[in-house]
């Protein structure tokens, strides 16, 4: 599926960040390492893992969030086009956004922000706080241009339905759409399909749900977010197919690995199984950037690498706290990367 650049060997401004990038791989977990930390048998056991490869000793969750900071700070160093981590950044500021509109226009008792705070994510472009702030008085002034039009966007929504959900789906889209057109201007095709990808892969769930609920294709069709390889008019159809159909348009297509959640979505279980076979193809479009030998994607697949990492620490950590089964905890775990580590 991956289209790496044709002229990655005169990517001349990511050189130093290729170099960089180069030796943190090298801090990646891997196979070995992961398989460390899901045999680990409690929580300072697994404490003990992570400090091996860069995590900061201490609670585990307060590792993580130090990790997507420095991770974030990373980035801001070694990139030479700062678009990029605007790019990846927006999608922080997005979920805040929606978290403080939801408070403001929904809830029946609205909460401070320190009541809030817990639920902020950071790195942000915005700081949360800066943004409730403007969120309550209706002044965003000093944003980014987008934060006000997706606010009024997302509020205009929620009145003309009074349903909560309008305010994530608005913001959702123009996330994407942003997003979608930045990757374009940055003329990064293996970032284009990253998030084409990821775009398709809800957007299919999304018909998976609807089909299971037997909503009305009005209703699907405004939960879409911007077409990817899937085009609207496509989901559109097969909201109607039959299983069989459906389930052998999908065999033909670059999504064949999801073919089977045709018959098996609403079951127990599968849809986080749904969500693993989709992060196994991520991991596959983050294996073939990391194959570049210069260029933004190398970066970008450390960072998404290293995010899937962080992603198999919460099961792990997950299965120690609720005593999942090892049968389980296989089925959640996700691959490592690099994949030869």
């Amino acid at each position: 599926m991956s289209k790496l650049p044709k002229n990655y060997k005169k990517s001349t401004p990511w050189r130093y960040a290729t170099g960089r990038i180069r030796a943190l791989e090298m801090g990646l977990m891997g196979r070995e390492g992961q398989d460390r930390m899901f045999l680990a048998p409690d929580e300072e056991a697994l404490s003990h893992v992570l400090v091996e490869y860069g995590y900061q000793q201490g609670e585990i969750e307060q590792a993580l969030e130090a990790e997507k900071i420095r991770l974030d700070r990373i980035l801001s160093e070694v990139a030479p086009d700062e678009r990029y981590r605007d790019l990846l950044l927006s999608f922080t500021d997005g979920q805040n956004l929606k978290t403080l509109l939801k408070e403001k226009l929904a809830a029946e008792n609205p909460r401070t922000f320190a009541e809030l705070s817990y639920l902020m994510l950071k790195p942000a472009q915005v700081d949360p706080e800066h943004l409730s702030r403007a969120v309550q008085e209706n002044d965003f002034r000093r944003l980014p241009e987008w934060i006000p039009v997706l606010a009024r966007e997302a509020e205009a929504a929620y009145t003309a339905s009074y349903d909560a959900a309008r305010i994530d789906l608005t913001i959702d889209k123009g996330l994407h759409q942003r997003a979608l057109e930045q990757a374009s201007e940055l003329k990064n095709a293996w970032l284009t399909e990253w998030l084409s990808l990821k775009r398709d892969l809800i957007n299919l769930e999304t018909l998976l749900r609807s089909r299971l609920r037997n909503l009305g294709a009005k209703l699907f069709a405004d939960s879409l977010l911007p077409a990817g390889e899937l085009s609207h008019d496509w989901l559109k159809t097969a909201l109607d197919m039959g299983s069989g159909e459906l389930k052998w348009y999908l065999l033909r297509g670059n999504y064949r690995s999801l073919a089977g959640f045709v018959e098996e979505y609403g079951q127990p279980g599968v849809s986080s199984a749904y969500s693993s076979a989709g992060d196994e193809l991520l991991m596959q479009h983050i294996y073939e950037g990391g194959m570049s030998l210069n260029g933004p994607e190398i970066t970008l697949a450390y960072l998404f690498g290293r995010e899937m990492e962080m992603k198999n620490i919460r099961i792990a950590l997950s299965a120690l706290r609720n005593h999942l089964p090892e049968a389980r905890v296989k089925t959640l775990r996700r691959s490592s990367y690099p994949d030869w580590r």
